[in-house]
C-alpha cells in the first residue's frame, strides 16, 4: 500500500479476530523506530505481553479507568449529580458499554506496552520531556501506518493517573522511564469507513499564515 493511502485510511480498531504474529510485530517496530528523535536520543522503549494473566489485569485497569471519565463526564454535564454519585459505589457504573468495548479490544491481539524515557540531552532536567514524548508518538505513528499498508488494525490504549502507575508498577518500568500508551496490533474484526467520534474538518480550514487567525 502506498503511504499517502494507508494515511487516508488508518483507522482505530475496536476488536480484533487475531493477534499478530511476533515476526509481524517486531517488523512493525522496526518501522517505529526509524522515527526521528531529538539529538537522537531514540526514548523508546517495548514490552511484549504475552502473559494472559498480566494482558487481563492491563485490560481491567483501562475498564476501571473508563468507568471513572464516564463518571467524570457525567458530574460535568451536570453538577446536580455530584452528591449523588458521592453516595454510591462505583460498583454499579453510569455507562458501562464504552468501558466494556475497550476491555474487550485486548483480546486476539498482540499487546505491546510503548515507553518513554523521561528527560532528554546532556544537562538537561529531567521534567524536560517534551521532545522525548514528540519521538516516542512519531515512533508509534509509523506502527500505526504500516500496520495498516500490512493489512492490520492498531489501537492506541492510553492509561493515565493511578491506573498508569499501577501499569507501570505491573511491569515493573524503571523510575526513570514511563508507560507512553499500551497498543494493541492484530487482524480487525471490522475496518470502520468513517471515524467513530467527531467529523472530519474540511480541508484547510486548520491552516493559517504568518498569524493565527480567529475567523
Amino acid at each position: 500500500m502506498e503511504v499517502f493511502e494507508a494515511i487516508k485510511t488508518r483507522r482505530t480498531i475496536r476488536a480484533f479476530t487475531k493477534k499478530a504474529t511476533e515476526e509481524q510485530v517486531r517488523r512493525l517496530l522496526l518501522a517505529g523506530v526509524q522515527a526521528p528523535s531529538g539529538s537522537n536520543v531514540q526514548p523508546w522503549e517495548f514490552i511484549i505481553i504475552d502473559e494472559p494473566k498480566t494482558i487481563e489485569q492491563i485490560a481491567e485497569y483501562k475498564y476501571q479507568q473508563t468507568l471513572k471519565m464516564d463518571i467524570d463526564e457525567a458530574i460535568l454535564k451536570n453538577p446536580a449529580t455530584i452528591e449523588q454519585i458521592h453516595q454510591q459505589t462505583l460498583k454499579t457504573p453510569l455507562s458501562p458499554n464504552r468501558a466494556a468495548k475497550q476491555k474487550k479490544a485486548y483480546q486476539n491481539c498482540a499487546v505491546i506496552a510503548v515507553c518513554n524515557k523521561k528527560g532528554h540531552g546532556i544537562g538537561r532536567k529531567p521534567w524536560m520531556n517534551v521532545e522525548n514524548i514528540a519521538s516516542v508518538w512519531m515512533c508509534i505513528q509509523n506502527i500505526a501506518l504500516a500496520a495498516t499498508a500490512d493489512g492490520l488494525g492498531v489501537q492506541i490504549s492510553i492509561l493515565r493517573e493511578e491506573h498508569q502507575i499501577a501499569v507501570e508498577k505491573l511491569l515493573n518500568i524503571p523510575d526513570d522511564h514511563e508507560l507512553a500508551t499500551m497498543i494493541m496490533i492484530g487482524v480487525p474484526e471490522i475496518i470502520p469507513k468513517q471515524r467513530e467520534f467527531g467529523t472530519d474538518r474540511s480541508e484547510f480550514n486548520w491552516l493559517h499564515r504568518n498569524r493565527f487567525r480567529k475567523d
